[in-house]
């Protein structure tokens, strides 16, 4: 992500300014049929490139070959933001990355576009109700290497989303559901990143897209909330059981009890604590998607280091360690419903929760961001906290733990393997450390946001533009895979407003692929996504309003 959850640019448009606009009556009627059809792939029509068995052919917004990224990995930009893939055009603002495999070479590919509740042009569920904002995108696709070279090819794209259900578990047929303002247009706000959950791992039993609204106050009434995507039927759930958070992303752990399943999860705001959620399958009997899963019923748990450390003022360095327990924190009173600090149901709001979280003395992170759990041990998990150095001058570039957690005696070790504070040259490690995948090779990728104080910091002493890397946490050793091309301004006609400004753009999602598609061998494959926040002008600002430009990517290692 690129936003602090409590700030907003300039450019984002809100739905009243949206309604105010002369031309919003026309842009309504020229993207929502008269009557929505269940399914609909598309609802614009305008003249921009079609994509049906190819991938794009836009240069990379990332680069692996410069003096900085000389690792051997490799970039095929798979679609840039303007163009229709089988009819559909995503929008921008690409984030958080989910993979199903499926049959033969085919394998889902999720991605959410992180859009403020009013922003992009309207779409439509299908009962027909018309919602703005973020949203998911699903895209098919094959990869074959047969001939020794391989071909990725897109077999769908659709809208990710055809039916939502709000936090009482009621299908939406009113925006007001979602965006609890009472306003009649927006939708859902900034899906971060996300994950997705095969059905049978980590105690699930559906195939699973986890994916939070990145939002907190004022700007939302009572924080964002979680959301689970029910991937066979693209049902949208909300999930009230795990609090109100400005969502990053949640990871599953493994807890030991089949009976139980367990979600590491990131709150997006500065000084926040670090969460666990138990939930307990089958809890209310109802056979619902939710209760199925663990996610109608279950608890909330905070992060307490054991020897009252409360802020990385007290704990930061690389290999620094610190023992903890976890301390349960209240989602829900329901004698508190409507009263200040709750919502119209009891759930505690995000400042409610925080603030609980620090009267137990549990521990404030600089700024909570991505999380992923180790593929070979289920109850380890990789988690970044970007940095805010205005509030905690130890943590300006940010700082990567692995999480160690004993779920039998509810407690948990944090060990950092890396901090670039502690360089001698900050600007020289991994910078401000935002989303990131461990990797099934037991290596983690992590990408940059630029996030120092001040933000000139960042890239001041070498020049490189957003990164993404590798690191070994256990050698803790840090190579540069590839960088942000600011020279690929796409598509044609668009220009870059930030120009001369390092970090102004970046590549958020990333996840390893390469149990999932076809692969040379010994082929190491990402899957990643880009946010060319400076690319708002030309067919990304026309009708229909895309937002900002970005692509969707493979980053691919040749076997040795």
């Amino acid at each position: 992500m690129k936003r602090d959850s409590f700030s907003t640019l300039p450019f984002w448009m809100g739905a009243a300014a949206l309604l105010a606009a002369p031309s919003f009556a026309q842009t309504i009627r020229s993207v929502v049929p008269q009557a929505p059809q269940a399914g609909a792939r598309n609802l614009v029509s305008v003249p921009v490139p079609t994509i049906s068995g190819f991938v794009t052919s836009e240069a990379p917004m990332l680069r692996t070959d410069s003096a900085a990224t000389s690792a051997g990995w490799e970039v095929q930009p798979l679609t840039t933001v303007s163009e229709r893939v089988f009819g559909y055009q995503a929008p921008g603002i690409l984030d958080g990355v989910g993979a199903f495999k499926r049959n033969g070479k085919k394998v889902d590919v999720f991605v959410n576009h992180e859009l403020g509740a009013g922003n992009g042009y309207p779409f439509a569920l299908a009962n027909g109700t018309v919602l703005t904002g973020a949203r998911i995108t699903k895209f098919r696709l094959e990869r074959d290497v047969t001939s020794g070279t391989p071909n990725t090819i897109f077999k769908q794209a659709v809208l990710g989303i055809r039916r939502i259900y709000d936090r009482n578990y009621t299908i939406v047929t009113d925006p007001a559901q979602v965006n609890e303002t009472g306003n009649n247009i927006d939708g859902l706000s900034r899906l971060c990143s996300a994950t997705g959950v095969a059905a049978g791992t980590y105690g699930f039993v559906d195939d699973i897209f986890f994916t939070g609204e990145e939002t907190g106050k004022p700007f939302h009434p009572h924080g964002g909330s979680e959301w689970a995507l029910d991937v066979s039927t693209r049902s949208l759930w909300a999930v009230p059981a795990m609090g109100r958070m400005a969502w990053e992303n949640v990871t599953p752990l493994e807890t030991g009890n089949p009976h139980t399943v367990g979600l590491l999860c990131g709150d997006d705001t500065a000084a926040a604590p670090l969460y666990l959620y138990i939930g307990e399958k089958d809890a209310v009997g109802d056979g619902s998607f939710l209760d199925r899963n663990g996610l109608k019923v279950g608890n909330l748990y905070a992060w307490k280091a054991d020897n009252g450390d409360l802020n990385p003022e007290h704990f930061n360095g690389d290999c620094s360690r610190r023992a903890g327990t976890w301390v349960e924190v209240t989602v829900q009173d329901p004698a508190m419903a409507g009263a200040a600090g709750y919502d119209a149901f009891g759930y505690a709001d995000i400042d409610t929760l925080q603030d609980e979280a620090d009267a137990l003395g549990c521990f404030s992170f600089s700024r909570p961001e991505d999380l992923s759990t180790n593929p070979l041990d289920g109850t380890q998990a990789v988690f970044a906290s970007t940095g805010r150095g205005s509030l905690y001058p130890s943590d300006n570039w940010g700082v990567v733990y692995v999480v160690d957690v004993d779920f039998q005696n509810m407690a948990a070790d944090l060990i950092i393997v890396h901090d670039a504070d502690g360089l001698a040259i900050p600007d020289e490690g991994i910078r401000n450390p935002d989303n990131l995948d461990w990797g099934r090779d037991g290596k983690l990728y992590i990408q940059e946001d630029r996030s120092t104080s001040p933000s000139s910091l960042f890239g001041q002493a070498t020049g490189i533009e957003a990164s993404v890397w590798q690191l070994d946490p256990i050698t803790h050793n840090f190579t540069r895979i590839a960088e942000i091309d600011r020279s690929a301004v796409a598509p044609a006609g668009s220009t870059d407003i930030g120009i001369g400004e390092i970090g102004h753009w970046e590549s958020s999602g990333v996840l390893d692929v390469t149990h999932l598609f076809e692969t040379l061998p010994g082929e190491r494959l990402l899957i990643v996504t880009v946010q060319a926040h400076g690319i708002r002008d030309g067919k990304i600002g026309d009708n229909p309003i895309l937002d900002e430009g970005g692509q969707l990517l493979f980053l691919s290692k040749p076997g040795q």
